[in-house]
Protein backbone atom coordinates (compact mmCIF):
# COMPACT_ATOMS: atom_id res chain seq x y z
CA UNK A 1 0.00 0.00 0.00
CA UNK A 2 1.11 3.31 -0.85
CA UNK A 3 2.30 6.16 1.53
CA UNK A 4 -0.78 8.61 0.42
CA UNK A 5 -3.21 5.48 0.39
CA UNK A 6 -2.09 4.32 3.76
CA UNK A 7 -2.99 7.64 5.29
CA UNK A 8 -6.02 8.33 3.58
CA UNK A 9 -7.26 4.43 4.50
CA UNK A 10 -6.68 5.22 8.44
CA UNK A 11 -7.91 9.20 8.40
CA UNK A 12 -10.85 8.19 6.88
CA UNK A 13 -11.86 5.64 9.32
CA UNK A 14 -10.88 8.39 11.84
CA UNK A 15 -13.37 10.46 9.99
CA UNK A 16 -16.05 7.81 10.28
CA UNK A 17 -15.61 7.02 13.87
CA UNK A 18 -15.11 10.44 14.89
CA UNK A 19 -11.92 9.18 16.87
CA UNK A 20 -8.49 10.71 17.13
CA UNK A 21 -6.34 9.23 13.88
CA UNK A 22 -3.58 8.21 16.76
CA UNK A 23 -6.14 5.84 18.10
CA UNK A 24 -6.54 4.34 14.44
CA UNK A 25 -3.15 3.63 14.78
CA UNK A 26 -2.69 2.10 18.19
CA UNK A 27 -6.03 -0.16 17.72
CA UNK A 28 -4.41 -1.39 14.11
CA UNK A 29 -0.96 -2.03 15.67
CA UNK A 30 -3.20 -4.02 18.09
CA UNK A 31 -5.11 -5.68 15.80
CA UNK A 32 -2.39 -7.08 13.61
CA UNK A 33 -0.62 -8.34 16.68
CA UNK A 34 -3.77 -10.63 17.67
CA UNK A 35 -3.65 -11.88 14.55
CA UNK A 36 0.03 -12.67 14.27
CA UNK A 37 -0.39 -14.41 16.88
CA UNK A 38 -3.41 -16.51 16.26
CA UNK A 39 -1.14 -17.21 12.82
CA UNK A 40 1.99 -18.13 14.55
CA UNK A 41 1.39 -18.82 17.79
CA UNK A 42 0.04 -17.44 21.50
CA UNK A 43 3.59 -17.54 22.28
CA UNK A 44 5.55 -16.22 19.69
CA UNK A 45 6.50 -12.39 19.98
CA UNK A 46 5.38 -10.21 16.81
CA UNK A 47 6.08 -6.38 17.03
CA UNK A 48 4.24 -4.21 14.84
CA UNK A 49 5.86 -0.95 13.75
CA UNK A 50 3.11 1.97 11.65
CA UNK A 51 5.08 5.08 10.51
CA UNK A 52 2.25 7.47 10.19
CA UNK A 53 4.88 10.24 8.30
CA UNK A 54 6.19 7.70 6.33
CA UNK A 55 2.88 5.96 5.76
CA UNK A 56 4.16 2.45 6.11
CA UNK A 57 3.96 -0.93 8.22
CA UNK A 58 6.42 -2.86 9.48
CA UNK A 59 6.27 -6.28 10.73
CA UNK A 60 8.72 -8.96 12.49
CA UNK A 61 9.01 -11.61 14.79
CA UNK A 62 11.56 -11.45 17.32
CA UNK A 63 13.19 -15.22 16.91
CA UNK A 64 16.03 -17.17 18.70
CA UNK A 65 18.62 -18.15 17.00
CA UNK A 66 19.43 -21.90 17.52
CA UNK A 67 21.25 -24.34 15.34
CA UNK A 68 18.03 -26.38 14.31
CA UNK A 69 14.93 -24.27 14.62
CA UNK A 70 11.71 -26.60 15.83
CA UNK A 71 9.27 -23.76 16.33
CA UNK A 72 9.12 -21.46 13.17
CA UNK A 73 7.26 -19.03 14.34
CA UNK A 74 9.87 -18.19 17.72
CA UNK A 75 13.07 -19.62 16.76
CA UNK A 76 15.43 -19.29 13.23
CA UNK A 77 18.93 -20.84 11.95
CA UNK A 78 22.03 -19.61 12.73
CA UNK A 79 22.45 -19.07 8.58
CA UNK A 80 19.28 -17.27 8.25
CA UNK A 81 20.25 -14.79 11.18
CA UNK A 82 23.75 -14.34 9.72
CA UNK A 83 22.00 -13.20 6.71
CA UNK A 84 20.10 -10.96 8.46
CA UNK A 85 22.45 -9.94 11.33
CA UNK A 86 26.26 -10.90 10.11
CA UNK A 87 27.88 -10.80 13.43
CA UNK A 88 24.26 -13.31 15.14
CA UNK A 89 25.18 -15.60 17.45
CA UNK A 90 23.23 -18.66 19.03
CA UNK A 91 21.34 -18.23 21.87
CA UNK A 92 20.35 -14.50 20.28
CA UNK A 93 16.93 -12.90 19.50
CA UNK A 94 16.99 -11.15 16.86
CA UNK A 95 14.07 -9.43 14.60
CA UNK A 96 12.88 -10.56 11.87
CA UNK A 97 11.08 -8.62 9.49
CA UNK A 98 7.78 -10.33 7.79
CA UNK A 99 6.84 -9.34 3.68
CA UNK A 100 2.90 -8.43 4.19
CA UNK A 101 2.45 -11.34 1.62
CA UNK A 102 3.77 -13.64 4.04
CA UNK A 103 1.45 -12.30 6.94
CA UNK A 104 -1.59 -13.45 4.59
CA UNK A 105 -4.36 -12.16 3.21
CA UNK A 106 -6.59 -13.73 5.71
CA UNK A 107 -4.52 -12.17 8.81
CA UNK A 108 -4.69 -8.83 7.46
CA UNK A 109 -8.36 -8.99 7.23
CA UNK A 110 -9.12 -10.40 10.62
CA UNK A 111 -6.89 -7.24 11.72
CA UNK A 112 -8.94 -5.22 10.21
CA UNK A 113 -12.55 -6.98 10.80
CA UNK A 114 -10.83 -6.34 14.80
CA UNK A 115 -9.91 -2.44 13.84
CA UNK A 116 -13.51 -1.75 13.20
CA UNK A 117 -14.87 -4.02 16.02
CA UNK A 118 -12.68 -2.08 18.37
CA UNK A 119 -13.59 1.26 16.72
CA UNK A 120 -17.44 0.40 17.06
CA UNK A 121 -17.06 0.04 20.61
CA UNK A 122 -14.82 3.31 20.79
CA UNK A 123 -17.91 4.87 19.10
CA UNK A 124 -20.30 3.74 21.59
CA UNK A 125 -18.48 4.35 24.77
CA UNK A 126 -17.74 7.86 23.28
CA UNK A 127 -21.60 8.62 22.51
CA UNK A 128 -22.95 6.44 26.00
CA UNK A 129 -20.81 9.27 27.43
CA UNK A 130 -21.70 12.41 25.32
CA UNK A 131 -26.16 11.59 25.91
CA UNK A 132 -25.01 10.29 29.64
CA UNK A 133 -24.20 14.05 30.02
CA UNK A 134 -27.99 14.98 28.99
CA UNK A 135 -28.69 12.70 31.48
CA UNK A 136 -32.25 15.00 33.32
CA UNK A 137 -32.17 17.14 30.58
CA UNK A 138 -34.30 18.44 27.53
CA UNK A 139 -33.63 17.19 24.25
CA UNK A 140 -35.43 16.97 20.86
CA UNK A 141 -35.48 14.49 17.85
CA UNK A 142 -37.68 12.99 15.50
CA UNK A 143 -40.24 10.32 15.81
CA UNK A 144 -39.22 7.71 13.48
CA UNK A 145 -41.62 4.77 14.79
CA UNK A 146 -44.68 4.57 15.84
CA UNK A 147 -45.66 1.35 17.73
CA UNK A 148 -48.12 0.02 20.35
CA UNK A 149 -45.37 -0.97 23.06
CA UNK A 150 -43.18 2.37 22.02
CA UNK A 151 -42.44 5.11 20.57
CA UNK A 152 -38.84 5.56 18.58
CA UNK A 153 -36.69 8.85 18.87
CA UNK A 154 -34.27 9.33 15.62
CA UNK A 155 -31.48 11.78 18.54
CA UNK A 156 -29.02 11.88 15.00
CA UNK A 157 -26.21 8.78 16.32
CA UNK A 158 -28.94 7.13 18.50
CA UNK A 159 -32.03 6.26 19.13
CA UNK A 160 -33.99 7.30 22.10
CA UNK A 161 -37.84 5.49 23.22
CA UNK A 162 -40.81 6.25 24.75
CA UNK A 163 -43.45 3.87 26.39
CA UNK A 164 -47.17 4.36 26.30
CA UNK A 165 -46.96 6.20 29.71
CA UNK A 166 -44.15 8.39 28.77
CA UNK A 167 -46.41 10.64 26.65
CA UNK A 168 -49.41 13.14 26.92
CA UNK A 169 -52.96 11.61 25.66
CA UNK A 170 -52.92 14.95 23.73
CA UNK A 171 -49.52 14.22 22.26
CA UNK A 172 -50.17 14.39 18.53
CA UNK A 173 -47.30 11.79 17.59
CA UNK A 174 -46.62 11.70 13.65
CA UNK A 175 -43.94 10.06 11.93
CA UNK A 176 -40.77 12.69 11.25
CA UNK A 177 -42.34 15.25 13.82
CA UNK A 178 -39.71 16.51 15.97
CA UNK A 179 -40.40 15.89 19.69
CA UNK A 180 -39.15 17.46 23.20
CA UNK A 181 -38.61 14.86 25.78
CA UNK A 182 -37.16 14.69 29.27
CA UNK A 183 -34.15 11.91 29.11
CA UNK A 184 -35.02 10.15 32.25
CA UNK A 185 -31.80 7.20 31.72
CA UNK A 186 -29.36 6.47 29.52
CA UNK A 187 -28.14 2.64 29.78
CA UNK A 188 -25.10 0.87 28.31
CA UNK A 189 -25.86 -1.63 25.82
CA UNK A 190 -24.26 -3.99 23.64
CA UNK A 191 -26.19 -2.60 21.14
CA UNK A 192 -24.72 1.32 21.97
CA UNK A 193 -26.64 3.56 23.91
CA UNK A 194 -30.16 3.10 25.03
CA UNK A 195 -31.86 6.54 26.18
CA UNK A 196 -35.30 6.49 27.40
CA UNK A 197 -37.33 9.66 27.27
CA UNK A 198 -40.33 11.08 29.12
CA UNK A 199 -42.81 13.99 28.62
CA UNK A 200 -44.79 12.96 31.51
CA UNK A 201 -41.81 13.04 33.82
CA UNK A 202 -42.41 16.08 36.27
CA UNK A 203 -38.83 17.17 35.89
CA UNK A 204 -40.27 18.07 32.37
CA UNK A 205 -42.40 20.66 32.98
CA UNK A 206 -39.90 21.82 35.80
CA UNK A 207 -37.34 21.97 32.60
CA UNK A 208 -39.27 23.86 30.17
CA UNK A 209 -40.11 26.65 33.08
CA UNK A 210 -36.29 26.96 33.36
CA UNK A 211 -35.63 27.04 30.10
CA UNK A 212 -38.11 30.21 29.53
CA UNK A 213 -37.10 32.07 32.77
CA UNK A 214 -33.89 33.54 32.96
CA UNK A 215 -34.65 34.54 36.29
CA UNK A 216 -34.54 30.67 37.37
CA UNK A 217 -31.46 29.87 35.35
CA UNK A 218 -29.93 32.85 37.56
CA UNK A 219 -30.68 31.39 40.77
CA UNK A 220 -32.55 34.43 41.00
CA UNK A 221 -35.74 32.51 41.15
CA UNK A 222 -35.82 29.04 42.97
CA UNK A 223 -38.25 26.26 41.83
CA UNK A 224 -38.98 24.81 45.32
CA UNK A 225 -41.12 21.70 44.95
CA UNK A 226 -43.07 20.66 42.14
CA UNK A 227 -46.18 18.24 41.52
CA UNK A 228 -47.84 16.84 38.06
CA UNK A 229 -50.80 14.54 36.98
CA UNK A 230 -49.56 14.36 33.65
CA UNK A 231 -51.94 15.68 31.08
CA UNK A 232 -54.13 17.18 34.04
CA UNK A 233 -52.65 19.97 36.05
CA UNK A 234 -48.88 20.66 37.54
CA UNK A 235 -48.25 22.89 40.60
CA UNK A 236 -44.90 24.42 41.13
CA UNK A 237 -44.09 26.65 44.33
CA UNK A 238 -41.16 29.43 43.66
CA UNK A 239 -39.43 31.23 45.62
CA UNK A 240 -37.11 34.06 45.88
CA UNK A 241 -34.56 35.82 48.36
CA UNK A 242 -34.73 39.01 46.54
CA UNK A 243 -37.83 40.31 48.02
CA UNK A 244 -37.98 42.89 45.18
CA UNK A 245 -38.40 40.04 42.97
CA UNK A 246 -41.92 38.79 42.39
CA UNK A 247 -40.90 34.73 41.83
CA UNK A 248 -44.04 34.39 40.56
CA UNK A 249 -44.92 37.10 37.90
CA UNK A 250 -41.00 36.27 36.69
CA UNK A 251 -42.35 32.82 35.65
CA UNK A 252 -45.63 34.31 34.07
CA UNK A 253 -43.98 36.87 32.55
CA UNK A 254 -45.52 39.90 30.64
CA UNK A 255 -48.64 39.55 29.38
CA UNK A 256 -48.28 35.42 30.17
CA UNK A 257 -45.79 35.25 27.45
CA UNK A 258 -43.25 32.79 29.44
CA UNK A 259 -45.88 30.54 30.76
CA UNK A 260 -47.91 30.36 27.69
CA UNK A 261 -44.24 28.82 25.65
CA UNK A 262 -44.42 26.25 28.27
CA UNK A 263 -48.40 25.68 28.02
CA UNK A 264 -48.28 25.19 24.63
CA UNK A 265 -45.41 22.51 24.58
CA UNK A 266 -47.76 20.58 26.99
CA UNK A 267 -51.24 20.74 25.09
CA UNK A 268 -54.26 20.77 27.60
CA UNK A 269 -52.26 20.56 30.68
CA UNK A 270 -52.86 23.47 33.37
CA UNK A 271 -50.07 25.00 35.39
CA UNK A 272 -50.32 26.48 38.57
CA UNK A 273 -47.51 28.83 39.81
CA UNK A 274 -47.81 29.28 43.96
CA UNK A 275 -45.37 31.93 45.80
CA UNK A 276 -43.89 29.23 48.42
CA UNK A 277 -43.61 30.00 51.77
CA UNK A 278 -41.69 28.31 54.47
CA UNK A 279 -45.01 28.85 56.81
CA UNK A 280 -46.80 25.19 55.97
CA UNK A 281 -50.51 27.08 56.65
CA UNK A 282 -49.42 29.72 54.03
CA UNK A 283 -47.87 27.36 52.10
CA UNK A 284 -50.68 25.10 52.07
CA UNK A 285 -53.41 27.92 51.54
CA UNK A 286 -51.78 28.94 48.25
CA UNK A 287 -51.24 25.41 47.22
CA UNK A 288 -54.99 25.06 47.24
CA UNK A 289 -55.03 28.04 44.26
CA UNK A 290 -57.59 28.60 42.99
CA UNK A 291 -60.01 27.89 45.71
CA UNK A 292 -59.68 30.48 48.26
CA UNK A 293 -58.62 29.13 51.71
CA UNK A 294 -60.81 30.36 55.29
CA UNK A 295 -58.38 28.69 57.84
CA UNK A 296 -56.02 25.82 58.31
CA UNK A 297 -55.78 23.76 60.94
CA UNK A 298 -53.59 21.18 62.07
CA UNK A 299 -55.05 18.29 63.97
CA UNK A 300 -52.66 15.40 64.25
CA UNK A 301 -51.19 13.91 61.67
CA UNK A 302 -53.03 15.99 58.86
CA UNK A 303 -54.22 19.24 58.07
CA UNK A 304 -57.85 20.35 57.99
CA UNK A 305 -58.33 23.48 55.22
CA UNK A 306 -61.84 25.54 55.72
CA UNK A 307 -63.09 26.72 52.42
CA UNK A 308 -66.72 28.27 51.66
CA UNK A 309 -69.04 26.04 50.59
CA UNK A 310 -69.55 27.82 47.16
CA UNK A 311 -65.53 27.38 47.51
CA UNK A 312 -65.35 23.63 48.13
CA UNK A 313 -65.17 22.04 44.70
CA UNK A 314 -62.38 23.92 43.24
CA UNK A 315 -60.29 23.45 46.07
CA UNK A 316 -61.23 19.52 45.70
CA UNK A 317 -60.83 19.74 41.73
CA UNK A 318 -62.33 17.49 39.41
CA UNK A 319 -61.52 13.74 40.75
CA UNK A 320 -59.93 15.38 43.94
CA UNK A 321 -56.99 16.22 41.62
CA UNK A 322 -56.20 20.01 43.35
CA UNK A 323 -56.50 18.45 46.88
CA UNK A 324 -54.16 15.57 45.75
CA UNK A 325 -51.13 18.16 44.25
CA UNK A 326 -51.35 20.40 46.71
CA UNK A 327 -51.14 17.46 49.29
CA UNK A 328 -48.27 16.50 47.08
CA UNK A 329 -46.53 19.80 46.90
CA UNK A 330 -46.35 20.63 50.61
CA UNK A 331 -45.86 17.10 51.86
CA UNK A 332 -48.60 17.10 53.94
CA UNK A 333 -52.08 14.95 54.30
CA UNK A 334 -55.02 17.58 53.69
CA UNK A 335 -58.48 17.30 53.95
CA UNK A 336 -60.76 19.64 52.72
CA UNK A 337 -63.81 20.78 54.72
CA UNK A 338 -67.07 22.60 53.63
CA UNK A 339 -67.72 25.87 56.34
CA UNK A 340 -70.83 24.55 57.25
CA UNK A 341 -69.51 21.24 58.01
CA UNK A 342 -66.73 22.80 60.06
CA UNK A 343 -69.22 24.94 62.04
CA UNK A 344 -71.72 21.91 62.77
CA UNK A 345 -68.82 20.02 63.98
CA UNK A 346 -67.77 22.85 66.28
CA UNK A 347 -71.06 23.77 67.64
CA UNK A 348 -71.22 20.01 68.22
CA UNK A 349 -67.92 20.20 70.01
CA UNK A 350 -68.58 22.87 72.54
CA UNK A 351 -72.24 22.07 72.81
CA UNK A 352 -70.67 19.04 75.03
CA UNK A 353 -69.84 21.60 77.68
CA UNK A 354 -72.75 23.53 78.01
CA UNK A 355 -75.55 22.96 80.06
CA UNK A 356 -79.22 22.85 79.18
CA UNK A 357 -80.01 25.08 81.89
CA UNK A 358 -77.89 27.86 80.21
CA UNK A 359 -79.95 27.67 77.34
CA UNK A 360 -83.34 29.59 78.13
CA UNK A 361 -85.55 26.44 78.12
CA UNK A 362 -88.81 26.60 80.05
CA UNK A 363 -89.12 24.26 82.98
CA UNK A 364 -91.29 21.86 82.18
CA UNK A 365 -89.05 21.42 79.03
CA UNK A 366 -85.91 20.78 80.99
CA UNK A 367 -87.58 18.59 83.02
CA UNK A 368 -88.92 16.48 80.54
CA UNK A 369 -85.78 16.04 79.29
CA UNK A 370 -83.72 15.47 82.47
CA UNK A 371 -86.13 12.57 83.35
CA UNK A 372 -84.74 10.98 79.97
CA UNK A 373 -80.81 11.65 80.91
CA UNK A 374 -81.04 14.29 78.34
CA UNK A 375 -78.57 17.02 80.13
CA UNK A 376 -76.43 19.17 77.84
CA UNK A 377 -76.90 20.63 74.56
CA UNK A 378 -74.84 17.75 72.87
CA UNK A 379 -77.01 15.24 73.94
CA UNK A 380 -80.15 17.24 72.34
CA UNK A 381 -78.38 17.80 69.41
CA UNK A 382 -77.40 14.57 68.27
CA UNK A 383 -80.77 12.55 69.34
CA UNK A 384 -82.64 11.81 66.57
CA UNK A 385 -85.33 14.19 65.59
CA UNK A 386 -88.50 11.47 66.42
CA UNK A 387 -86.62 10.40 69.85
CA UNK A 388 -87.36 14.26 70.80
CA UNK A 389 -90.09 14.83 69.39
CA UNK A 390 -91.94 11.67 71.54
CA UNK A 391 -90.23 13.05 75.18
CA UNK A 392 -91.36 16.25 74.91
CA UNK A 393 -94.31 16.14 72.96
CA UNK A 394 -93.48 18.19 69.90
CA UNK A 395 -93.87 17.65 66.44
CA UNK A 396 -90.85 16.77 63.98
CA UNK A 397 -90.50 20.78 62.55
CA UNK A 398 -90.91 21.93 66.54
CA UNK A 399 -87.86 20.07 67.56
CA UNK A 400 -85.92 21.39 64.15
CA UNK A 401 -86.69 24.90 65.15
CA UNK A 402 -85.71 23.61 68.71
CA UNK A 403 -82.28 22.25 67.75
CA UNK A 404 -81.45 25.22 65.48
CA UNK A 405 -82.53 27.75 68.40
CA UNK A 406 -79.62 25.97 70.25
CA UNK A 407 -76.77 26.20 67.70
CA UNK A 408 -77.25 29.73 66.98
CA UNK A 409 -77.46 30.58 70.56
CA UNK A 410 -73.67 28.46 70.32
CA UNK A 411 -72.49 30.62 67.72
CA UNK A 412 -73.28 33.53 69.10
CA UNK A 413 -71.19 32.63 71.86
CA UNK A 414 -68.35 30.89 70.65
CA UNK A 415 -67.60 32.12 66.72
CA UNK A 416 -66.55 35.25 64.75
CA UNK A 417 -69.00 37.44 63.08
CA UNK A 418 -67.49 36.60 59.65
CA UNK A 419 -68.03 32.91 59.79
CA UNK A 420 -71.76 33.04 60.53
CA UNK A 421 -71.94 35.55 57.77
CA UNK A 422 -69.94 33.58 55.39
CA UNK A 423 -72.29 30.57 56.22
CA UNK A 424 -75.52 32.20 55.81
CA UNK A 425 -73.86 34.01 52.60
CA UNK A 426 -74.42 37.13 53.51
Amino acid sequence: MKKEEFLAYLSEIARKRNVDILYVNEALKESLLVGLKKRYGQDSEPEVEIDLEKGEIKIFLNKTVVDVPTKLGKEISLEEAKALKPDAQIGEKIKVPLPLEEVGRSTIQKAADELVNRLRSVEKNKLYEEFKKKEKEIISGTIYQIAKEKVIVNLGAVEGYLLPQDYLKSDRLKQGAVIKAYVVKVEKTPLGPRVHLSRTHQEFVKKLLAKEVPEIQQNIVQIKAIARIPGVRTKIAVHSEDEKIDPVGACVGFKRSRIENVLKELGEEKIDIIQWSKELKIFIARALSPAKVKEVIKENDKYTVIVSDSDYPIAVGKKGNNVNLASRLTGVNIEILKLSEYLDRQIKEKAKTISLKELDLSNILLEKLAENQILSAFDLLTLPDENISKIINYDIEQVKKLKKDIEEKIKEKFFSQEYQQEESGT
